[in-house]
């Protein structure tokens, strides 16, 4: 069954949101900024959560680079068939261009979990192509009481990306790296399934690196989540910063 949910537009910091049940909440959307990176964020509450389009379009702005035209279609415990069924992310590939398409549904690390990942990863996949754009699949990160599954997460995430040429975005091997310098980092919320403000940045770090194809090492020690300042000091925004980028040079992106 479709559940109402959330659906929003960072557009220079301004967040709409609605049901996306009974009008189309994109109708009205204005135009991407010359020279923008134009984004288009499919998926559930691991991505909503904390405002993790606009804490990219953040780093973004700090480290110099092109606006970040973010839009979110995200919906709670929505998988990608959902997506599909719902027809709201459709309809905005069809009628708009973008630079990259960023998938994400649950951790997906069970068998059933990984073919229906593949399976719709490679149907949205032709829709990004013909609007101009690049499949991206956002690794997430198991429950907190399933920790063992972090590789499965991994490998399942990283074959979607392989079966459909896309990007693969390792922000739960982030984690992993986070917590192999620091154990005692807080990255889920306490329901032990979301991100906590941290794990969203941790994830956003990931994320912006490869996108805008960027070293994490123009960026400054103040920290954004979702439009908001971090009280973090230094050391920890650097080996946050270390363990995206060793992350993502472990997967193979340097």
């Amino acid at each position: 069954m479709i559940r109402a949910g959330f659906a929003a537009l960072w557009l220079a910091f301004t967040t709409l949101g609605c049901t996306g049940q009974s009008t189309d909440p994109f109708a009205a959307l204005p135009a991407a900024p010359e020279g923008s990176v134009k984004v288009l964020f499919i998926g559930n509450s691991l991505t909503y959560t904390n405002g993790l389009p606009q804490t990219i379009s953040d780093l973004a702005r700090a480290d110099g680079q092109p606006f970040l035209y973010g839009v979110s279609v995200a919906y709670p415990d929505f998988s990608l068939a959902d997506h599909l069924l719902q027809g709201a992310a459709a309809r905005l590939l069809t009628t708009r261009e973008w630079d990259f398409v960023v998938l994400q549904q649950g951790s997906s690390a069970l068998p059933e979990s990984r073919a229906a990942l593949e399976r719709d990863a490679k149907i949205f996949a032709p829709a990004v192509t013909d609007a101009g754009g690049k499949t991206a699949l956002f690794m997430v990160w198991p429950t907190q009481d399933q920790l063992s599954a972090f590789n499965d997460v991994r490998d399942s995430y990283r074959s979607a990306a392989e079966q459909t040429d896309g990007i693969f975005l390792p922000a739960g091997m982030a984690w992993l790296e986070a917590w192999d310098r620091d154990p005692t980092l807080t990255l889920y919320a306490s329901d032990g399934l979301h991100p906590s403000e941290m794990g969203t940045y941790l994830s956003a770090l990931v994320i912006y690196q490869r996108l805008y194809n960027r070293p994490l090492t123009g960026l400054g020690t103040i920290a954004k989540v979702g439009g908001q300042t971090m009280l973090w000091d230094a050391d920890l925004v650097q080996l946050l910063k270390d363990a995206a980028a060793a992350a993502n040079t472990k997967e193979g992106h340097p």
